[in-house]
């Protein structure tokens, strides 16, 4: 168990220090070091004593934690103990009930674990500043601080039996700080180098990039090599707003975002990721998405927008015009309609035959051929010049010439529609429809296969197994223009491809995009691992979301969806023309063949009915 003075939320101090009991700045000056981290915010305080002299150095420092902890609360631990030991290896922030920040102090004789107390005490405590003591060299104290690349450590270096030295810590233009420390000196926060600005201070950073319209464009003209586009645009803001430099160098075409492989170790990253797990890139600009898979190789700024994933399908075609003679109606209206003439045939043919009040006339629809031709006169309004008597007949005739007046009316409008206006089937929009359609799906990246693949949705699981990967991104888009493939990708970057490769045609759309995405992500600029640019570019980020200078920036590269307008694509009124009635062209030709092999019909059976009368 820990030794504890006071316990509540705590902030992790960590000061590594090698004690010498006999030297005179150990007890006033370290405490005035300790005081320049009063924080209301974060009060408390975490005391690591090395294992060996936890006896002496807590008999020599009680006076002055005791007076420390009257309005400090203090955890004391040994730089050995179990609680400190094992909360690497479990959820230590929990077992030690630390839920706010924490200073911590560190008492050791032994500058080399000075690494290993650092990660246990990072691991078991919320960190806000971390002040290291120790006795080695300057370049050994520079060493270790650039590995750290923590502007929260700060490292007081002194020589033995001599006191306290140097003051030196990691700045965030890569730079190390140092002050001179002699005897009395009132130590500031300025000389621990804890600064109050909020910039880079001129640091250079090296930018990995990839081309992908619109967050990125690559352009390469005269040999020189122009990179903008919605992410450098922002990239230059916050190099103004938070004074930086840096210098683009985009990775290989053929890995772009990269994939990671092995474990441990051995693990490795190419592309973007590549660069910076390796740490070859301080910043990565490509449209980067926030995935946990990813978060265990690098960082991420706070997202700047929801990017959408979204599929591209074949567009739909108009209908070709001689389908207008039947698309007018639906096919319940059709089945309705044939069921109607036949009733209404039936009905007139047996009141002809059974009627009491029955005349030459009225016997006219005793043949059922003749019945059917007047019925689909009627429909064709055309004038029946029979003198109906029977009552019976009469009221069945009212009946169906209403009925045939509002369904020829309806026929003729939807007619004429069909025929001056290009209607086409619905599109694929959602997808439910995308999984049942035949069309083959493909994706660049692998990681948007196993999102759907590891889906809670049925539907999307589904849509994940019918899924292909392609490593080909021009190659992928080629084939938006092919009639069997659907293709996935960014929203944003979707909309540019078919704005500049399948542009809007006066005969309709090339290529839709569905108005149903699979899902949306977490877009934003990717980081190193623990990276100490993540606190500065997230303020900024933050601050650029809230003035609108974000969708500002989408705004002048990102291109909009366009809805086709058949009327506007129409300079001006024009007569019908053979397309638009080819299907009264196609239906006469039908019927005059029908009659020609009707009238052979007749013929031959004339012929064969003589010879054998013969």
């Amino acid at each position: 168990m820990a030794k504890t003075i006071h316990y509540t939320s705590l902030t992790c101090l960590v000061l590594a220090l090698l004690v010498d009991p006999s030297s005179p700045l150990a007890d006033s000056q370290l405490f005035d070091l300790i005081l320049t981290l009063k924080n209301p915010s974060c009060p408390s305080f975490v005391i690591v004593f090395d294992q060996l002299s936890w006896d002496e150095e807590i008999e020599e420092l009680s006076k002055e934690l005791l007076q420390f902890s009257h309005w400090n609360s203090i955890i004391l631990l040994s730089s050995h103990q179990d609680v400190l030991q094992t909360c690497g290896r479990d959820d230590g922030k929990k077992m030690l009930g630390s839920i706010t920040c924490n200073n911590a102090v560190v008492f050791s004789r032994h500058p080399d674990e000075l690494t290993r107390i650092n990660n246990q005490v990072m691991n078991c405590f919320y960190v806000s500043k971390m002040i290291v003591i120790t006795q080695m060299t300057s370049d050994s104290a520079d060493v270790w601080l650039k590995e750290r690349k923590k502007e929260m450590i700060i490292l007081i270096l002194r020589e033995s039996n001599k006191g306290l030295r140097q003051i030196r810590n990691w700045m965030i233009n890569d730079q190390i700080h140092y002050t001179k420390l002699v005897r009395h000196t009132i130590v500031t926060k300025e000389k621990l180098g804890f600064r109050e600005g909020k910039n880079l201070m001129g640091r250079n950073l090296r930018v990995a990039t990839l081309n992908f319209p619109p967050v990125v464009f690559i352009a390469n003209q005269s040999n020189t090599v122009t990179i903008y586009g919605i992410e450098p645009s922002l990239m230059e803001v916050l190099a103004s707003d938070l004074n930086f430099t840096f210098d683009y160098f985009p990775v290989s075409p053929y890995e772009m975002w990269g994939s990671v492989s092995g474990e441990g170790e051995n693990r490795t990253a190419t592309g973007l990721l590549g660069a910076l797990m390796k740490k070859e890139a301080d910043v990565a600009l490509g449209n980067l998405y926030i995935d946990y898979t990813r978060l265990s190789i690098i960082g991420f700024s706070s997202y700047y927008k929801i990017s959408e994933e979204c599929f591209s399908v074949p567009a739909t075609r108009p209908y070709p015009k001689w389908t207008a003679l039947y698309h007018p109606f639906s096919i319940e209206v059709w089945l309705a309609t044939f069921f109607s003439i036949f009733f209404v045939i039936l009905t007139l043919r047996l009141v002809a035959m059974w009627s009491i009040e029955s005349s030459i006339v009225d016997s006219y629809y005793r043949d059922p051929v003749v019945c059917f031709m007047s019925v689909i006169g009627h429909l064709f309004g055309l004038q029946q010049t029979q003198e109906i008597r029977s009552m019976a007949n009469r009221l069945f005739l009212v009946w169906w010439l209403f009925g045939a007046l509002i369904l020829s009316t309806g026929y003729r409008s939807g007619l004429i529609s069909f025929m001056t206006f290009p209607f086409t089937p619905p599109p694929i929009d959602t997808i439910q429809q995308l999984v049942a359609s035949p069309l083959k799906k493909i994706v660049y990246d692998p990681l948007m296969k196993e999102i759907l693949m590891n889906s809670d949705n049925s539907l999307q699981r589904q849509l994940g197994r019918q899924m292909i990967t392609n490593d080909n991104l021009t190659y992928m888009f080629s084939l938006m223009n092919s009639s069997d493939w659907a293709v996935d990708a960014n929203l944003d970057n979707l909309r540019y491809v078919v704005a500049t490769q399948y542009p809007m045609t006066r005969s309709g759309p090339q290529v839709h995009l569905m108005r149903e995405c699979v899902f949306a992500m977490r877009a934003a600029l990717g980081l190193q691992k623990e990276s100490p640019l993540k606190p500065y570019f997230d303020r900024e980020i933050q601050r650029l979301i809230e003035a609108g200078l974000i969708e500002y920036h989408r705004s002048r590269f990102a291109k909009k969806a366009v809805v086709w307008n058949p009327k506007a694509s129409k300079q001006k009124t024009v007569a019908f023309s053979l397309d638009s009635l080819q299907g009264a062209f196609y239906s006469l030709a039908l019927c005059v063949l029908a009659a020609i092999l009707a009238l052979i019909g007749e013929v031959m059976h004339a012929l064969i009915k003589t010879r054998l009368s013969k």
